[in-house]
């Protein structure tokens, strides 16, 4: 008799799959044109979004990044340290170019800076080197005592300088 049941119940399982199957609404065509334009909006909107990241991405690589050539670059990084150098009473006893690179798209152009100063003036002046704004990154920092008894030190400060390399124009 359990096995009489069994069998029952089994038909009486399949008879509803098959029921439940013919009862469910078939997709149209228009149920998929609706669904493949759905897809399609939502592609073009990640492409716009996409593509505005990109622009807002470009956008800080260009504010960070030194253009217009290896020449000015020296120049105008020697101009900045200057600056900041004045501002944070640092006296500079040096701006050395190191060797190139290039790394990803981006000339890498280092420079070794050294500085004299008051402990916390040296400090300041570093800190403000690193302002986006100067478009210099501060690479390495090595701090030495200048004088036994007061609180000036002599700092080496590594500095690179980004240059987005210029790709090749085909005429």
């Amino acid at each position: 008799m359990g096995v009489r049941i069994a069998t029952w119940l089994g038909v009486i399982g399949i008879l509803v799959g098959i029921a439940l199957l013919l009862l469910m609404p078939k997709p149209t065509a228009k149920d998929a044109l609706v669904k493949q334009r759905e897809q399609e909006r939502n592609i073009q909107a990640n492409a716009a979004r996409t593509e505005k990241d990109f622009e807002v991405a470009k956008a800080k690589v260009a504010s960070e990044t030194w253009s217009g050539g290896t020449q000015g670059v020296g120049p105008g990084a020697l101009a900045a340290i200057n600056k900041l150098a004045t501002k944070y009473r640092v006296q500079l006893s040096g701006f050395r170019p190191e060797r190139p690179s290039q790394a990803s798209g981006l000339d890498l152009l280092p420079y070794s800076v050294t500085a004299t100063g008051a402990f916390l003036d040296v400090l300041n002046f570093v800190k403000a080197i690193e302002n986006p704004d100067n478009k210099l990154a501060v690479d390495s920092l090595q701090i030495a005592s200048s004088e036994a008894n007061s609180d000036q030190v002599i700092a080496t400060i590594g500095l690179n300088a980004y240059l987005v390399t210029e790709a090749p124009k085909h005429a």
